[in-house]
C-alpha cells in the first residue's frame, strides 16, 4: 500500500509568495503636476494679453478695411465748427467717418453728439491724436483704410499768426505734409483740403461765395 502521507520529520520546501504591492499617489507630487499645469496656464493667458496689446496686433474692424460701396473718410479737426458740421453731412449720406483731433481747438461734445446721432458699429470713430506726432499719423493710417482725406486741422487767427508764425507754418505746413506723406505711403489719393478764408481779404459783399475773388488783406501778407 502506497503512503501518501507526508513525514511529520520532512521539512517543507520554501515557496516564494508574491506579493501584491499597492501604489499610492504622492500627495507631494500632485501637488507639484497641479502647480505646473497653473503656470503654464497663467503665462499662456499672459501671452495672449500682450499680443493684444502689441501694437503689431490688431483685431480686424469696420474701419481697417475696405468695403464694397462704403467710402472712409477721415476728417482732421473733425471736433472744431466746420469739421464737426462737415462730419454730420458725410454721415447723413451714409459714409464712414473717422475723426481725428488733439481738440486743442475742438470740442469733444461735439463728438459725443454725433456718436449719439450714429451709434451704428462702423460708422463713427473718434481718435484723440496730434497731427504733429509723425508715429501717431503712421498709426493711423496703418490701422485705418481711408478712402479719401478731408483736411480741417489748423490754427485759423489771423492776428495770431502774426505774432506766433512759427506755430501756424508747424501746424499748417509741417503737420499737412505729414498727412500727405501717409496718404502717399498708404495709397490714399484724394484730399479735401480747408484753406483760410483770409485770402479773400475784406469783401464787398457777404455772405462769401465760391465766387468772390481772392484779394489778400495786409495782415495776411504781413504774416
Amino acid at each position: 500500500m502506497l503512503n501518501f502521507a507526508r513525514g511529520r520529520s520532512q521539512a517543507r520546501p520554501n515557496r516564494s509568495m508574491p506579493i501584491a504591492v499597492m501604489e499610492y499617489a504622492d500627495p507631494k507630487r500632485k501637488s507639484n503636476m497641479f502647480g505646473k499645469l497653473l503656470m503654464a496656464a497663467a503665462l499662456t493667458a499672459l501671452c495672449i494679453i500682450m499680443l493684444k496689446l502689441s501694437p503689431s496686433f490688431s483685431t480686424p474692424t469696420h474701419f481697417s478695411r475696405h468695403e464694397k460701396g462704403v467710402t472712409h473718410v477721415l476728417v482732421t479737426g473733425g471736433a472744431g465748427y466746420i469739421g464737426s458740421h462737415a462730419a454730420l453731412r458725410l454721415l447723413k449720406e451714409s459714409y464712414r467717418v473717422t475723426i481725428v483731433d488733439n481738440l486743442s481747438r475742438g470740442n469733444i461734445g461735439a463728438v459725443k453728439v454725433l456718436q449719439e446721432l450714429f451709434p451704428e458699429p462702423g460708422k463713427l470713430q473718434f481718435i484723440y491724436a496730434d497731427l504733429g506726432d509723425p508715429n501717431a499719423v503712421d498709426k493711423i493710417f496703418s490701422e485705418n483704410a481711408f478712402d479719401a482725406v478731408i483736411h480741417f486741422a489748423a490754427v485759423a487767427y489771423v492776428g495770431e499768426s502774426t505774432t506766433d508764425p512759427l506755430k501756424y507754418y508747424h501746424n499748417i505746413t509741417s503737420n499737412t505734409l505729414m498727412v500727405l506723406k501717409s496718404m502717399a505711403a498708404h495709397g490714399v489719393g484724394t484730399l479735401i483740403y480747408s484753406s483760410t478764408c483770409a485770402t479773400y481779404g475784406e469783401p464787398e459783399k457777404m455772405p462769401i461765395t465760391e465766387e468772390t475773388p481772392q484779394a489778400s488783406c495786409k495782415t495776411w501778407i504781413n504774416a
